[in-house]
């Protein structure tokens, strides 16, 4: 093919076009990057000392959507380098990797959206990471957190059964730490006003408060009946971030990529007889 005006017009145009997205695409990637720490550190309470957290959650919910930015740009910059190519060939053959670039963002978005918002699934993982502790009197009582240290997973419920009747605090490490020895101030200090008896017919349920990343202690009071000892099962629940935030930009990705496709299909198939690639 000769080279004339409009060739070299084109070809200049398409370098600025590559070079403005290039551009574009580092500076939001920054911007977003430094974004996810911070509000991960300001809204997530993220914490390094004295106890590690990090709320993942939050800095994947950010990076999800700095790729969902970043595929609808893709596809405005797409249009416009099919637009000043300098052959037929090149017009389909950027169809065409765009395409298959298309089908496979949106197979995996998809599959990773259809895990998230399928409660079948999320049910089965939240089961699968229950775990079940002894509480005795005198035991070091049972310790945990109101999550994990990613806040992957958050101790949403405390199931406490027992055979005999038996009392169950929640209350925080801090005021356990200052009151061990005293159940009379813990049981004033117990976070679960009003259902803290646990009786041999029916657990206890027993919800942890979650609006913060804090250490939880529970204590057993076997006045009533000395030497019972009571078995805790702490319920899971999967972060509400990755179940509800994450999962739509997700399936918002797989949505796009699957109408991207449909509008490339016409457009490589136009340029297609024409085309030296097959």
């Amino acid at each position: 093919m000769p080279v004339n005006g409009k060739v070299l017009e084109d070809s200049i145009r398409l370098g600025k076009i590559r070079r403005i997205k290039l551009a574009l695409f580092i500076v939001q990637t920054a911007v977003l990057i430094a974004l996810a720490f911070v509000v991960a550190f300001i809204v997530g309470g993220a914490t390094i000392t004295p106890d590690l957290h990090i709320p993942i959650p939050v800095f994947i919910a950010i990076v999800v959507l700095l790729l969902l930015v970043v595929c609808l740009e893709s596809f405005f910059f797409r249009v416009l380098e099919i637009r000043f190519a300098r052959s037929s060939s090149a017009r389909h053959l950027m169809a065409k990797n765009s395409i298959k670039k298309a089908m496979l963002i949106a197979v995996i978005s998809g599959v990773f959206a259809t895990v998230l918002l399928m409660p079948a699934i999320v049910n089965s993982i939240e089961e699968a990471a229950e775990t079940t502790e002894l509480l005795t009197l005198i035991s070091d009582n049972v310790s945990f957190f109101s999550s994990d240290p990613l806040a992957l997973m958050t101790n949403a419920q405390l199931e406490v059964t027992a055979d005999r009747n038996v009392s169950v605090y929640l209350v925080t490490e801090r005021n356990f730490e200052e009151n061990e020895d005293n159940l009379g101030a813990l049981f004033s200090l117990r976070l679960n006003k009003n259902n803290y008896l646990v009786t041999g017919d029916r657990p206890l349920v027993i919800d942890v408060p979650t609006n913060e990343y804090a250490q939880y202690r529970l204590v057993l009071d076997d006045w009533d009946n000395p030497g019972t000892s009571a078995m805790v099962t702490m319920l899971k629940t999967m972060s509400s971030v990755f179940t509800d935030v994450a999962s739509l930009m997700l399936l918002a990705m797989a949505v796009g990529n699957v109408a991207w496709i449909a509008y490339l299909i016409p457009i490589e198939r136009k340029y297609s007889a024409g085309s030296i690639y097959k």
